[in-house]
Protein backbone atom coordinates (compact mmCIF):
# COMPACT_ATOMS: atom_id res chain seq x y z
CA UNK A 1 0.00 0.00 0.00
CA UNK A 2 1.39 3.45 -0.95
CA UNK A 3 2.45 5.82 1.76
CA UNK A 4 -0.27 9.08 1.49
CA UNK A 5 1.22 12.40 2.34
CA UNK A 6 -1.66 14.16 3.88
CA UNK A 7 0.63 17.30 4.36
CA UNK A 8 0.45 17.48 0.60
CA UNK A 9 -3.58 17.87 0.59
CA UNK A 10 -4.21 21.70 0.92
CA UNK A 11 -7.92 22.86 2.50
CA UNK A 12 -9.22 23.81 -0.77
CA UNK A 13 -8.85 20.92 -2.16
CA UNK A 14 -10.56 18.63 0.23
CA UNK A 15 -13.24 21.41 0.46
CA UNK A 16 -13.88 20.88 -3.78
CA UNK A 17 -13.68 17.01 -2.78
CA UNK A 18 -16.49 17.53 -0.44
CA UNK A 19 -18.63 19.61 -2.68
CA UNK A 20 -18.07 17.70 -5.60
CA UNK A 21 -18.84 14.47 -3.88
CA UNK A 22 -22.66 16.31 -2.93
CA UNK A 23 -22.98 18.33 -6.15
CA UNK A 24 -21.59 16.01 -8.54
CA UNK A 25 -20.50 19.20 -10.91
CA UNK A 26 -17.01 20.80 -11.92
CA UNK A 27 -19.16 23.29 -13.02
CA UNK A 28 -21.36 23.63 -9.94
CA UNK A 29 -19.07 23.94 -7.54
CA UNK A 30 -16.92 26.44 -9.43
CA UNK A 31 -19.71 28.55 -8.96
CA UNK A 32 -20.56 27.95 -5.19
CA UNK A 33 -16.83 28.57 -3.84
CA UNK A 34 -16.40 31.31 -6.81
CA UNK A 35 -12.99 29.81 -8.43
CA UNK A 36 -12.66 28.96 -11.92
CA UNK A 37 -13.68 25.68 -13.17
CA UNK A 38 -10.01 24.86 -14.64
CA UNK A 39 -8.95 25.88 -10.69
CA UNK A 40 -11.48 22.80 -9.95
CA UNK A 41 -10.04 20.29 -12.22
CA UNK A 42 -6.17 21.44 -11.19
CA UNK A 43 -6.90 20.90 -7.31
CA UNK A 44 -9.40 17.62 -7.95
CA UNK A 45 -6.01 16.11 -10.71
CA UNK A 46 -3.76 17.15 -6.86
CA UNK A 47 -6.19 15.25 -5.02
CA UNK A 48 -6.27 12.20 -7.07
CA UNK A 49 -2.24 12.22 -6.91
CA UNK A 50 -2.34 12.62 -3.57
CA UNK A 51 -4.51 9.75 -2.52
CA UNK A 52 -3.76 7.67 -5.36
CA UNK A 53 -7.05 7.18 -6.50
CA UNK A 54 -9.04 8.23 -9.45
CA UNK A 55 -12.24 9.33 -6.97
CA UNK A 56 -14.72 10.12 -9.15
CA UNK A 57 -16.29 8.17 -12.65
CA UNK A 58 -16.80 10.57 -15.62
CA UNK A 59 -20.51 9.80 -16.54
CA UNK A 60 -22.90 11.42 -18.91
CA UNK A 61 -24.80 13.35 -16.31
CA UNK A 62 -21.78 14.51 -14.17
CA UNK A 63 -19.11 13.11 -11.43
CA UNK A 64 -19.89 9.54 -9.84
CA UNK A 65 -17.55 9.13 -6.58
CA UNK A 66 -16.49 5.64 -6.59
CA UNK A 67 -16.37 3.44 -3.35
CA UNK A 68 -12.97 4.65 -2.09
CA UNK A 69 -14.44 8.42 -2.13
CA UNK A 70 -17.77 7.38 -0.20
CA UNK A 71 -15.12 5.92 2.65
CA UNK A 72 -13.33 9.48 2.76
CA UNK A 73 -15.79 11.80 2.20
CA UNK A 74 -17.40 11.69 5.91
CA UNK A 75 -13.88 12.47 7.07
CA UNK A 76 -13.60 15.47 4.33
CA UNK A 77 -17.01 16.48 5.57
CA UNK A 78 -15.52 16.51 9.33
CA UNK A 79 -12.74 18.26 8.33
CA UNK A 80 -14.58 21.67 7.01
CA UNK A 81 -16.68 21.40 9.64
CA UNK A 82 -14.12 21.09 12.59
CA UNK A 83 -12.35 24.63 9.97
CA UNK A 84 -15.32 25.98 10.41
CA UNK A 85 -15.97 26.01 14.48
CA UNK A 86 -12.10 27.37 14.78
CA UNK A 87 -13.08 29.89 12.48
CA UNK A 88 -16.72 30.63 14.95
CA UNK A 89 -14.53 30.25 17.87
CA UNK A 90 -11.58 33.01 16.52
CA UNK A 91 -14.35 35.29 15.52
CA UNK A 92 -15.96 35.78 18.93
CA UNK A 93 -19.46 33.69 18.70
CA UNK A 94 -22.47 33.63 15.52
CA UNK A 95 -22.51 36.00 13.20
CA UNK A 96 -25.46 37.08 10.73
CA UNK A 97 -24.09 34.38 8.29
CA UNK A 98 -24.19 31.73 10.85
CA UNK A 99 -27.54 32.74 11.32
CA UNK A 100 -28.51 32.20 7.72
CA UNK A 101 -26.95 28.68 6.68
CA UNK A 102 -27.92 25.83 7.64
CA UNK A 103 -26.76 22.19 7.67
CA UNK A 104 -29.01 19.58 6.71
CA UNK A 105 -28.09 16.03 6.76
CA UNK A 106 -29.92 13.88 4.38
CA UNK A 107 -29.72 9.72 2.65
CA UNK A 108 -27.63 10.74 -0.41
CA UNK A 109 -30.01 8.77 -2.41
CA UNK A 110 -32.52 11.70 -1.99
CA UNK A 111 -30.54 14.41 -1.83
CA UNK A 112 -28.82 13.42 -5.27
CA UNK A 113 -32.25 15.80 -6.66
CA UNK A 114 -32.97 17.65 -3.17
CA UNK A 115 -30.62 20.86 -3.45
CA UNK A 116 -31.63 21.91 -7.10
CA UNK A 117 -35.00 21.98 -6.09
CA UNK A 118 -34.86 23.17 -2.54
CA UNK A 119 -32.62 26.37 -4.07
CA UNK A 120 -35.50 26.98 -6.69
CA UNK A 121 -37.42 27.02 -3.69
CA UNK A 122 -35.72 29.75 -1.63
CA UNK A 123 -34.79 31.81 -4.90
CA UNK A 124 -38.82 31.64 -5.50
CA UNK A 125 -39.45 33.24 -2.34
CA UNK A 126 -36.45 35.18 -1.85
CA UNK A 127 -35.37 33.94 0.88
CA UNK A 128 -32.13 35.33 1.88
CA UNK A 129 -30.44 31.93 3.20
CA UNK A 130 -27.98 29.51 1.97
CA UNK A 131 -27.53 25.09 3.14
CA UNK A 132 -25.26 22.25 2.97
CA UNK A 133 -26.00 18.63 3.06
CA UNK A 134 -24.04 15.98 3.73
CA UNK A 135 -24.75 12.51 3.92
CA UNK A 136 -26.70 10.68 6.88
CA UNK A 137 -24.56 8.51 9.42
CA UNK A 138 -24.35 6.80 12.53
CA UNK A 139 -23.62 10.13 14.46
CA UNK A 140 -25.87 12.48 11.81
CA UNK A 141 -28.81 12.32 15.34
CA UNK A 142 -26.19 12.99 18.09
CA UNK A 143 -25.32 15.95 15.50
CA UNK A 144 -28.65 16.77 15.20
CA UNK A 145 -29.68 16.62 18.79
CA UNK A 146 -26.44 18.63 19.73
CA UNK A 147 -27.38 21.19 17.32
CA UNK A 148 -24.34 20.93 15.15
CA UNK A 149 -26.50 20.12 12.19
CA UNK A 150 -29.93 22.01 11.74
CA UNK A 151 -31.93 19.05 10.21
CA UNK A 152 -31.80 15.65 9.80
CA UNK A 153 -33.76 13.47 6.76
CA UNK A 154 -34.02 9.83 7.98
CA UNK A 155 -36.23 7.29 8.35
CA UNK A 156 -37.62 4.63 11.03
CA UNK A 157 -40.37 2.15 11.25
CA UNK A 158 -40.99 3.33 15.26
CA UNK A 159 -41.91 6.29 16.24
CA UNK A 160 -41.24 6.06 19.78
CA UNK A 161 -37.42 5.39 18.81
CA UNK A 162 -37.34 8.86 17.58
CA UNK A 163 -38.56 10.54 20.61
CA UNK A 164 -36.03 8.72 22.17
CA UNK A 165 -33.37 10.00 21.63
CA UNK A 166 -33.50 13.97 22.86
CA UNK A 167 -36.56 15.11 24.88
CA UNK A 168 -35.72 18.04 22.75
CA UNK A 169 -36.12 16.76 19.30
CA UNK A 170 -38.53 17.44 16.99
CA UNK A 171 -39.74 14.48 14.98
CA UNK A 172 -42.16 15.27 11.87
CA UNK A 173 -43.12 12.83 9.51
CA UNK A 174 -42.26 13.10 5.80
CA UNK A 175 -43.64 10.11 3.86
CA UNK A 176 -44.50 6.71 4.37
CA UNK A 177 -41.90 4.16 2.65
CA UNK A 178 -44.40 1.57 1.57
CA UNK A 179 -42.72 0.69 -1.59
CA UNK A 180 -40.16 -1.54 -2.90
CA UNK A 181 -37.78 -1.34 -5.54
CA UNK A 182 -35.23 -3.45 -7.49
CA UNK A 183 -32.32 -2.25 -8.26
CA UNK A 184 -29.22 -4.13 -10.10
CA UNK A 185 -27.33 -4.69 -12.91
CA UNK A 186 -28.51 -4.07 -16.33
CA UNK A 187 -27.77 -7.08 -17.62
CA UNK A 188 -28.62 -9.40 -14.45
CA UNK A 189 -30.45 -12.46 -14.60
CA UNK A 190 -33.20 -12.16 -12.75
CA UNK A 191 -34.65 -9.22 -15.01
CA UNK A 192 -35.25 -12.27 -17.62
CA UNK A 193 -36.69 -14.08 -14.90
CA UNK A 194 -40.25 -13.76 -12.64
CA UNK A 195 -39.83 -11.05 -10.03
CA UNK A 196 -40.85 -11.93 -6.91
CA UNK A 197 -39.72 -12.40 -3.00
CA UNK A 198 -38.70 -15.78 -3.49
CA UNK A 199 -36.83 -15.11 -6.56
CA UNK A 200 -34.53 -12.54 -5.35
CA UNK A 201 -33.49 -14.42 -2.51
CA UNK A 202 -32.01 -16.46 -4.74
CA UNK A 203 -29.17 -14.30 -5.44
CA UNK A 204 -26.41 -12.68 -3.61
CA UNK A 205 -28.05 -9.50 -1.32
CA UNK A 206 -26.38 -6.20 -0.87
CA UNK A 207 -27.89 -5.20 2.44
CA UNK A 208 -27.78 -1.13 2.10
CA UNK A 209 -29.07 0.73 5.07
CA UNK A 210 -29.52 4.66 4.00
CA UNK A 211 -31.01 6.39 6.05
CA UNK A 212 -32.17 4.68 9.16
CA UNK A 213 -31.47 5.92 12.43
CA UNK A 214 -30.68 2.01 13.74
CA UNK A 215 -27.96 0.66 11.90
CA UNK A 216 -28.17 -2.67 10.43
CA UNK A 217 -31.45 -3.42 10.35
CA UNK A 218 -32.33 -5.25 7.14
CA UNK A 219 -36.18 -5.46 6.46
CA UNK A 220 -35.66 -8.23 3.54
CA UNK A 221 -33.16 -9.67 5.90
CA UNK A 222 -36.30 -9.81 8.72
CA UNK A 223 -38.63 -11.03 5.93
CA UNK A 224 -36.59 -13.88 4.88
CA UNK A 225 -36.21 -14.97 9.16
CA UNK A 226 -39.70 -14.54 8.93
CA UNK A 227 -40.62 -16.81 6.34
CA UNK A 228 -37.90 -19.80 6.75
CA UNK A 229 -35.82 -18.16 3.31
CA UNK A 230 -32.41 -18.83 3.21
CA UNK A 231 -30.41 -15.32 1.84
CA UNK A 232 -26.58 -14.86 1.05
CA UNK A 233 -25.98 -11.52 2.12
CA UNK A 234 -22.99 -10.50 0.36
CA UNK A 235 -21.19 -7.39 1.87
CA UNK A 236 -23.19 -4.36 3.89
CA UNK A 237 -22.68 -0.86 3.04
CA UNK A 238 -24.26 2.73 4.05
CA UNK A 239 -24.71 4.77 0.98
CA UNK A 240 -26.01 4.44 -2.26
CA UNK A 241 -22.62 5.61 -4.58
CA UNK A 242 -21.11 2.40 -2.42
CA UNK A 243 -23.80 0.37 -2.90
CA UNK A 244 -23.91 1.24 -7.00
CA UNK A 245 -20.32 0.28 -7.25
CA UNK A 246 -20.85 -2.70 -5.55
CA UNK A 247 -24.21 -3.63 -8.00
CA UNK A 248 -21.98 -3.34 -11.02
CA UNK A 249 -18.97 -5.60 -9.42
CA UNK A 250 -21.11 -8.50 -8.13
CA UNK A 251 -24.22 -10.25 -9.66
CA UNK A 252 -25.87 -9.30 -6.96
CA UNK A 253 -28.85 -7.19 -6.09
CA UNK A 254 -30.81 -4.82 -3.38
CA UNK A 255 -34.22 -3.52 -2.25
CA UNK A 256 -34.61 -0.33 -1.90
CA UNK A 257 -38.02 1.87 0.16
CA UNK A 258 -37.12 4.96 -1.92
CA UNK A 259 -38.87 6.25 -4.75
CA UNK A 260 -36.62 9.07 -5.46
CA UNK A 261 -33.42 5.76 -6.73
CA UNK A 262 -35.12 6.59 -10.17
CA UNK A 263 -33.50 10.07 -10.24
CA UNK A 264 -30.24 8.61 -9.69
CA UNK A 265 -30.54 5.72 -11.61
CA UNK A 266 -31.85 7.69 -14.72
CA UNK A 267 -27.98 9.12 -15.12
CA UNK A 268 -26.77 5.36 -14.78
CA UNK A 269 -27.51 2.96 -17.68
CA UNK A 270 -25.80 0.08 -16.42
CA UNK A 271 -27.86 -0.29 -13.75
CA UNK A 272 -31.25 -0.72 -13.64
CA UNK A 273 -34.31 0.01 -11.05
CA UNK A 274 -38.05 -1.63 -11.27
CA UNK A 275 -40.70 -1.56 -8.87
CA UNK A 276 -42.24 -4.38 -7.36
CA UNK A 277 -45.63 -5.24 -7.86
CA UNK A 278 -48.09 -4.07 -5.65
CA UNK A 279 -49.04 -8.77 -4.70
CA UNK A 280 -45.14 -8.39 -3.86
CA UNK A 281 -45.32 -5.27 -1.58
CA UNK A 282 -48.38 -6.02 0.16
CA UNK A 283 -46.69 -9.59 1.19
CA UNK A 284 -43.37 -7.96 2.64
CA UNK A 285 -45.64 -5.72 4.48
CA UNK A 286 -47.80 -8.34 6.02
CA UNK A 287 -45.82 -8.48 9.01
CA UNK A 288 -42.72 -6.62 8.52
CA UNK A 289 -43.63 -2.84 9.31
CA UNK A 290 -42.56 -0.12 6.32
CA UNK A 291 -40.47 2.67 7.49
CA UNK A 292 -40.90 6.92 7.32
CA UNK A 293 -39.65 9.32 6.68
CA UNK A 294 -39.04 11.84 9.16
CA UNK A 295 -37.52 15.74 9.61
CA UNK A 296 -35.58 15.83 12.81
CA UNK A 297 -34.31 19.37 14.47
CA UNK A 298 -33.52 20.44 18.00
CA UNK A 299 -36.70 22.65 19.59
CA UNK A 300 -33.76 25.23 21.02
CA UNK A 301 -32.38 26.14 17.35
CA UNK A 302 -33.33 29.94 17.10
CA UNK A 303 -32.27 30.73 13.51
CA UNK A 304 -35.07 32.99 12.20
CA UNK A 305 -35.63 31.12 8.94
CA UNK A 306 -35.82 27.42 10.62
CA UNK A 307 -39.79 27.29 10.81
CA UNK A 308 -39.84 28.34 7.07
CA UNK A 309 -36.86 26.01 6.01
CA UNK A 310 -39.02 23.11 7.54
CA UNK A 311 -42.17 23.95 6.37
CA UNK A 312 -40.63 24.10 2.48
CA UNK A 313 -39.03 20.72 3.42
CA UNK A 314 -42.22 19.17 4.40
CA UNK A 315 -43.82 20.62 1.15
CA UNK A 316 -41.22 19.55 -1.30
CA UNK A 317 -41.55 15.86 -0.03
CA UNK A 318 -45.15 16.20 -0.29
CA UNK A 319 -44.96 17.47 -4.27
CA UNK A 320 -41.79 16.25 -5.33
CA UNK A 321 -40.03 13.71 -3.70
CA UNK A 322 -42.82 11.71 -2.09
Amino acid sequence: MNSISFSNLDFLSINILVNLYEMRSVTKVSNKLNISAPKVSRCLKHTREVLGNELFIRKKHGLIPNEFTGKIYPLAKQILSCCSELQKISSGGETNNDLSHFEISAPDIISFPFPKILLSMINNDNCKLSFNISQWGRSSIDDVTSGKTDFGICSSDNYDVMISFDKNLISTPLAKLDSLYLICDHNHPLLKKEINLNSISKYPFIDCNIGSVIPNKNKFKEYCIQNNIDLNIEVEVSGAYSLFDCLRERNAITLLPFGSIYNVINSMPDLHACKLSKVETNNFYEKITPPTLYLVHNRNNKKPNLQWLADSIKNLFNSTLS
